[in-house]
């Protein structure tokens, strides 16, 4: 048997003490406090970024509905999406048509028409919340984004 010393505890050898914990715990709870704003960030842009793409597809599927049936389509726009497609909660839409100097809010009963041949009203649409915004003009020919020129 082994004789235990006086001045040493056998749970004692190679532990961690309570402090050495409390600091490593406030040091995990600084990091997570200042990632969190940008994890927010991150989940409302990609938010927007799905809403752009879902107005997207549906520009591109009104355009094939207009030529396949041979007869003009309009989607209705207001400032919180197209048809079938609403904005998520906190993001605006503005359009900017081709005779425009700027972006506004659509006006009421404002439409984006599709003729039999596809050829659609050129367009912009911005996408805002807060200081966040998303922009894509669509090409007249095409119904499609236009990559930005940088």
């Amino acid at each position: 048997m082994r004789a235990i010393s006086a001045n040493r505890l056998p749970f004692a050898d190679g532990g961690f003490t309570l402090l050495e914990i409390i600091i490593a715990l406030v040091l995990v709870a600084i990091l997570v406090s200042a990632s969190v704003p940008f994890l927010f960030d991150s989940f409302a842009a990609s938010a927007g970024e799905r809403a752009m793409e879902a107005i997207t597809l549906k520009a591109r599927e009104t355009r094939a509905e207009a030529m396949e049936k041979g007869e003009p389509r309009r989607l209705n726009i207001t400032s919180t999406g197209l048809d079938g497609v609403p904005l998520p909660e906190g993001w605006t839409l503005e359009v900017q048509g081709l005779n425009d100097s700027r972006f506004h809010e659509p006006s009421r009963n404002q439409v984006w028409e599709f003729n039999p041949a596809g050829i659609c009203e050129p367009l912009s649409i911005r996408l805002s919340q807060g200081d966040r915004q998303l922009t894509a003009t669509f090409d007249a020919l095409t119904g499609q984004p236009v990559p930005d020129e940088e």
